[in-house]
């Protein structure tokens, strides 16, 4: 993810504040934009393109975000990519921040305000910092309790704490800090609807193994390939649940893959599309939880040129994003590429029946 610069979304952000602004003025039962006009972090404010690294902390816990080189990257999670639009997101909105209104100063009405220290489960305030690459910070506060429409429609009020001030703010601007790494990272693995999945065999750590797959791109249903003489599918969609299991198939944890010590014999998964590539999924269990770990490759048997060059592209993507890390999947995906095949055979007749 290339580093980007911010200052043109800070333009198009504080023409938008004082378009609200000039909106709200007219509404006689909302709050007076007018006192709005100092910045709650100057630093910042000259400075977004500087930031380098994000640190939050609340009941939670405690993680940051930091940019290296063409990354931005979760600091918890071995620098695991994060969604850029968020990160431009905040910096953005915290730089457009406004001074309106001084608050209480005294800490035991903090908690009322939402801007106590995070120190205690009950804490609801979230203290944010921003640096620059060398460490220095270039805005730093506790982020409390929000009004959206405190200014009326489309004109946020949020109350903040700068640190080592005891004075509390009411400050024009919102922002989202997420609760957690996940509302930062780019959580999805793979997004590829069982419209777009050919075939997909299922191989077992003891061997065995299945293939559902679809005669032509237009059919509805996956069939079960080789079915076990006198069984037949539970229901003639039964399989499609397996072959959409790369739809927006997110995780639940990341790690390096070196970290795991891998079993010999996974589950695998090979699901081939009808775009000219390959995506293997191998899955194991670790504990109570099911780890996978993914890799594209292409079709030999497509002969297109376009269609192999689009796939070849397709493929370089899948593995540049997914190469030396594994994934905590969850419960649903992971239940599908580990079931046998009696999971979609309706149970054999009675002799007799």
């Amino acid at each position: 993810m290339k580093p980007r610069t911010f200052c043109g979304f800070a333009g198009i952000t504080a023409a938008a504040v004082a378009a609200a602004a000039v909106a709200v003025s007219s509404q006689s039962d909302t709050i007076s934009l007018t006192a709005g006009t100092e910045p709650a972090f100057p630093k910042l404010e000259k400075a977004v393109n500087d930031v380098a690294k994000i640190e939050i902390k609340n009941a939670k816990g405690a993680f940051s975000i930091t940019r290296d080189g063409k990354n931005w990257g979760m600091d918890q999670k071995e620098g695991y990519s994060v969604e850029f639009e968020k990160v431009k997101s905040a910096i953005v909105n915290l730089s457009q921040f406004k001074l309106i209104e001084k608050k209480t100063s005294d800490p035991e009405r903090y908690e009322r305000l939402e801007v106590d220290t995070p120190s205690s489960a009950e804490a609801k305030g979230r203290v944010v910092t921003l640096k620059n690459d060398k460490g220095h910070a270039l805005a730093s506060a506790v982020i409390g309790k929000l009004n959206p429409n405190l200014f009326g429609s489309g004109g946020a009020g949020t109350y903040i704490r700068r640190s080592d001030e005891k004075e509390t703010w009411l400050a024009r601007g919102q922002v989202e800090l997420g609760g957690e790494p996940n509302d930062w990272m780019s959580r999805q693995i793979v997004k590829y609807g069982q419209e777009k999945v050919k075939r997909a065999t299922i191989i077992h750590p003891d061997g065995t193994q299945f293939t559902i797959s679809k005669a032509a791109e237009k059919d509805k249903n996956f069939i079960l390939e080789n079915i076990p003489s006198g069984r037949k599918m539970k229901n003639p969609d039964e399989a499609n649940p397996l072959g959409g299991v790369m739809w927006r198939m997110m995780f639940d944890d990341v790690q390096k893959a070196d970290k795991q010590k891998w079993p010999a014999k996974p589950w695998v998964a090979y699901y081939t599309t009808w775009e000219g590539f390959t995506v293997k999924i191998e899955t194991a269990k670790f504990g109570e939880e099911y780890w996978g770990r993914f890799s594209a490759a292409i079709d030999d048997s497509v002969t297109n040129v376009a269609k192999r060059n689009s796939a070849v592209q397709t493929v370089r993507e899948i593995n540049g994003r997914t190469a030396g890390w594994t994934y905590m999947l969850t419960a649903g995906d992971s239940e599908k590429l580990t079931f046998g095949i009696e999971e979609y055979l309706a149970k054999p007749k009675k002799e007799g029946s």
